[in-house]
């Protein structure tokens, strides 16, 4: 895993504040179905379908809630991340108790441990639409104990579909600086060209959190709430392609060229 996604880490745990603003379903007379959430051995290519270490069920949010809404499961399990790194290992979250035999999102354990911690992505499966990161938090609880706080966040509504394709905005050749805002799960624009030198301004103006993620380590604005801001200058020429972390179908790319 890459250096710019462990910097998501150090403040993905500030993200529970979002999870009031989120969550916005109204009540519904009938709650939402829960996704049961495991640990397994093996890789969601080959999985093991006996739970290692079952987790808190990902509560779902509610039929009306906004196109993606976040869902959340909290858990501690008691092994380390070291001993879940020793052999394949991957979280799969199921589309619910009664239909237990469908998989939504997995993802391997797998990447590098930074200050004790790490996070994988959870990829789609068959099509439900749910992609989502889970955070790995190992402690120490200073008795001889040792254990991993586990969170998993999924977004629903993410059915995989291609984004349409969106015109090539162009930076006018004296501007410095240009603005991306993040509105409706989209980065807009989602091709934007530019020069050597210029800061682009990512902001979220969703509800739900986002990410601006290159996917060559180049940058990573880590988790942005409705409001945050997130600034990067590109010093060299290239084609950089990037995506929100937490909703993996949004993508985006910037061409930088010299001036």
């Amino acid at each position: 895993m890459s250096r710019s996604v462990w910097r998501l880490l150090l403040t993905v745990m500030a993200g529970f504040a979002m999870i009031g603003a989120v969550m916005t379903g109204s009540a519904q007379d009938t709650a939402p179905l829960a996704h049961p959430t495991h640990i397994h051995e093996g890789t969601c290519e080959e999985l093991d379908p006996n739970p290692a270490y079952p987790l808190t069920d990902v509560a779902s949010v509610a039929p009306d809630a906004p196109v993606g809404a976040v869902e959340v499961s909290d858990t501690t399990v008691d092994v380390t991340i070291d001993d879940l790194l020793a052999s394949p290992h991957a979280i799969n979250a199921h589309e619910s108790a009664e239909n237990a035999a469908t998989y939504i999102a997995c993802g391997n354990i797998e990447g590098a441990v930074v200050d004790d911690r790490l996070i994988i992505g959870l990829g789609e499966q068959n099509d439900s639409g749910y992609a989502g990161v889970a955070v790995l938090s190992g402690f120490d609880d200073g008795y001889g104990g040792a254990g991993t706080d586990v969170t998993v966040y999924l977004a629903p509504g993410l059915s995989g579909e291609a984004l349409a394709a969106s015109p090539v905005a162009e930076e006018d050749a004296a501007a410095s600086e240009v603005a991306v805002p993040i509105v409706d799960f989209v980065f807009d624009p989602e091709v934007l060209e530019i020069t050597v030198g210029t800061t682009v301004t990512w902001t979220n103006e969703d509800a739900p959190p986002h990410t601006a993620t290159s996917t060559d380590d180049v940058w990573d604005s880590n988790i942005l709430n409705q409001g945050d801001s997130y600034s990067f200058t590109f010093e060299e020429a290239g084609t950089y392609d990037y995506i929100c972390s937490i909703h993996p179908s949004m993508t985006a790319q910037i061409i930088v060229t010299d001036p």
